[in-house]
């Protein structure tokens, strides 16, 4: 689980996306995933930041044992625990995946101001505005960067990208510092 929490908060994978990841799909040493084939048939190169990649080895140094399945066509995320009376190690499904979550959050006591669990789909939320907040925060050309992201996120364009990207105040606080600094000298107080 702890793997499946990494690669969805910190590369915006979707569910499938990292349920389907094989280990032939999986490079350790340079810190990319292939993702095949997913929404829209679009396949991508996914490189992952440098604590994602220490995560990434240290699940890959227990994965790559036996009684795992290591051939390069064996599923990348699989556990160790018997399901429906099958003894050894399988891998995760998408309802697997969603329950050790929803029991991660219940023992971490984490819901929102309405009682709800978070939806894993909300990772992938919190990282297209973390991406976009960190462009705001190093200066970074936020056009620019946009369709960047949509590619990186497997987006047909910065149009399906922008739908995480809709009103958040901490977005908006940074555009608007931005806009202060570069063209408050622009309006004088009398339009204010």
């Amino acid at each position: 689980m702890r793997m499946a929490i990494v690669l969805l908060y910190t590369a915006g994978l979707r569910r499938g996306e990292l349920i389907r990841l094989l280990l032939a799909d999986v490079d350790a040493h340079n810190g990319i995933l292939r993702i095949r084939e997913s929404k829209f048939h679009k396949s991508r190169w996914v490189p992952l930041s440098p604590d994602a990649c220490r995560e990434l080895r240290s699940y890959l140094r227990q994965r790559l044992k036996a009684p795992y399945d290591q051939r390069p066509t064996a599923p990348f995320l699989c556990n160790g625990s018997s399901s429906y009376g099958r003894i050894g190690w399988h891998a995760y499904t998408g309802a697997a995946i969603w329950q050790g979550f929803r029991t991660l959050f219940d023992k971490a006591g984490i819901r929102d101001a309405q009682g709800r669990r978070p939806r894993l789909h909300d990772m992938r939320h919190s990282y297209a505005v973390e991406a976009l907040c960190r462009c705001y925060r190093e200066g970074g050309d936020v056009q620019t960067h946009l369709p960047k992201l949509a590619l990186y996120m497997g987006h047909v364009s910065i149009v399906s990208t922008a739908y995480y990207l809709h009103f958040i105040p901490e977005v908006a606080a940074l555009a608007s510092e931005r806009f202060d600094r570069r063209y408050s000298h622009l309006i004088g107080p009398e339009v204010l």
